[in-house]
């Protein structure tokens, strides 16, 4: 008996479509030839599926391989745009800077003249404008507003009914401590 205890430790455990063929075996033997088959019509889809299993095991660690390989791509092609990008943006500033400095060289030798010339374009502008203004300029669409400028500076023309008592009140002041003597 200890023989055969050994004997099984050292076996590779069966499966469980070897077990149950081995169990088909016995069944055939003991005279139920139908059970038998169907016994072994499980064992064969438990293959069946066992096979299954282990493909898609394998497709799972494919994919994953596959997912780990696009994941590495993708993060070496990152690095290569942001190196990329700084590049471009070391080319940009160095191309501002060359045209900083020509502008500056440029401006250093014909700056006067430039500036002059812009200054006297602004001057003959100025008095074109002004020229055409006053070529243009119809003083009768000013009338009301000249007419009220002189208004306000001239005094209030006094009414005429105030005159007049002014020039009796004169009167009077002055025939109050006079004599007068009429002869005729």
């Amino acid at each position: 008996m200890q023989n055969i205890e050994t004997q099984i430790q050292n076996e590779t455990p069966e499966t469980g479509a070897e077990y149950l063929r081995r169990l088909a075996g016995d069944t055939r033997e003991a005279g139920y030839t139908a059970t038998a088959f169907d016994i072994e019509a499980a064992a064969d889809k438990i293959e069946q599926q066992e096979k299954e299993l282990a493909e898609l095991r394998g497709d799972k660690q494919a994919i994953a391989s596959d997912i780990e390989a696009a994941a590495d791509k993708i993060e070496q092609q990152a690095k290569e745009l942001a190196e990329l990008r700084r590049d471009k943006q070391a080319i940009i500033d160095s191309r501002r800077e060359d045209n900083d400095r020509l502008a500056d060289a440029l401006m250093a030798v014909i700056g006067d003249r430039v500036e002059a010339i812009a200054e006297r374009a602004a001057q003959d502008a100025a008095q074109d404008a002004a020229r055409e203004e006053i070529e243009n300029l119809d003083i009768s669409n000013f009338e009301y507003e000249i007419g009220e400028m002189i208004d306000d500076r001239l005094p209030d023309a006094p009414d005429e009914d105030d005159q007049r008592e002014a020039v009796e009140s004169i009167v009077r002041e002055i025939l109050a401590g006079a004599t007068v003597s009429i002869d005729i």
